[in-house]
């Protein structure tokens, strides 16, 4: 008895381990195999991942769209992770870019590309790296969020696209490349919807 339990343990630990240590996969496995107790943990890891393909194929630009900017449960946290790996397609960006005052030139800063990137990857559909997919996403919360701040899309971007004493005088908008500055443009959005003015 007293060995079973020790090798059980001994191989719990050991499939533990090979978990935690993310060791690349190779062997690819259909969604729809079944998983029995002899298949290999190194199968279970791969199973779980298409089965995540699977379960956000297809649905990045809706997640994207209805993104919320108190999204705070692990549920939706994990959808977003899973679409931030995978990067969004140009299509799926533009759903975003067209409901903001930004400009291509604008994006070209926020996402540390050019202009002639971003003209490419419109004519091929190209899918955006996780980096700067997050940060379109982060952009979304943004514009959310300050439209229900001030309960008026226009006045948002208004406010958004001009000087603005309280964040030193420059425009809030031109500080969305960088996650500092971002997170100065929400602190003053906090403000503004608890009746603190600078």
């Amino acid at each position: 008895m007293a060995i079973k339990r020790t090798k059980n343990k001994a191989k719990q630990s050991e499939q533990v381990k090979y978990v935690r240590q993310g060791v690349s996969l190779h062997k690819k496995v259909s969604a729809g195999k079944t998983v029995d107790k002899k298949t290999t943990v190194r199968e279970k890891v791969d199973v779980r991942k298409n089965v995540f393909k699977i379960t956000f194929e297809g649905k990045p630009k809706k997640l994207i769209e209805s993104v919320s900017y108190d999204w705070n449960d692990d549920s939706r946290g994990f959808e977003l992770v899973t679409v931030i790996r995978d990067g969004i397609d140009y299509e799926t960006f533009e759903s975003v870019a067209v409901k903001t005052p930004l400009r291509d030139k604008d994006w070209a800063v926020i996402l540390d590309t050019t202009l002639r990137t971003l003209v490419r990857y419109k004519k091929d559909n190209k899918t955006f790296a996780p980096k700067q997919t997050e940060k379109i996403i982060e952009i979304q919360q943004l514009m959310q969020y300050g439209e229900e701040v001030f309960g008026d899309k226009e006045n948002f971007h208004d406010w958004l696209m001009s000087e603005n004493i309280a964040v030193g005088g420059i425009v809030p908008g031109d500080l969305l490349d960088t996650s500092v500055g971002l997170g100065i443009v929400k602190d003053e959005l906090g403000r503004i919807e608890h009746g603190i003015l600078a």
